[in-house]
């Protein structure tokens, strides 16, 4: 399935989606959402699932995004896949899955991997 919609947390302002992935993976400095106001628009907009992908390290340095990093501290920090779990899915979200049904994604180049052979069946 395709993304309903790619745009930058500017451009954002105002709508909403069921889920919301937010990339911060191309950084090496905080930059723009060191201005609050920019992370609440980028991190409020998801209804059922917010996926933040970035350098958890820099922006936990960063006194301005304290509160936010501590509030993202206290959930998980690592991607877990079902395998072989497709749209729509008969699993209750209180289902407990079998570890051995269950992926972690250890980083972005595991990610972007997962993401091209997604794109690949597509075609």
């Amino acid at each position: 399935m395709r993304p309903g919609a790619i745009s930058t947390v500017d451009q954002y302002q105002g709508q909403q989606n069921d889920h919301v992935i937010l990339s911060l993976v191309r950084t090496t400095a905080v930059g723009h959402l060191r201005d609050v106001r920019r992370l609440i628009v980028a991190v409020s907009r998801a209804r059922l699932g917010l996926y933040v992908l970035g350098r958890k390290d820099i922006f936990a340095q960063c006194h301005e995004l304290q509160t936010a990093m501590q509030i993202f501290e206290e959930k998980p920090s690592k991607l877990q896949l079902v395998k072989g779990e497709k749209h729509p899915t008969e699993r209750k979200s209180n289902e407990t899955v079998p570890a051995k049904n269950r992926f972690e994604v250890g980083d972005v180049v595991v990610l972007g991997g997962i993401v091209h052979s997604m794109q690949e069946a597509l075609c």
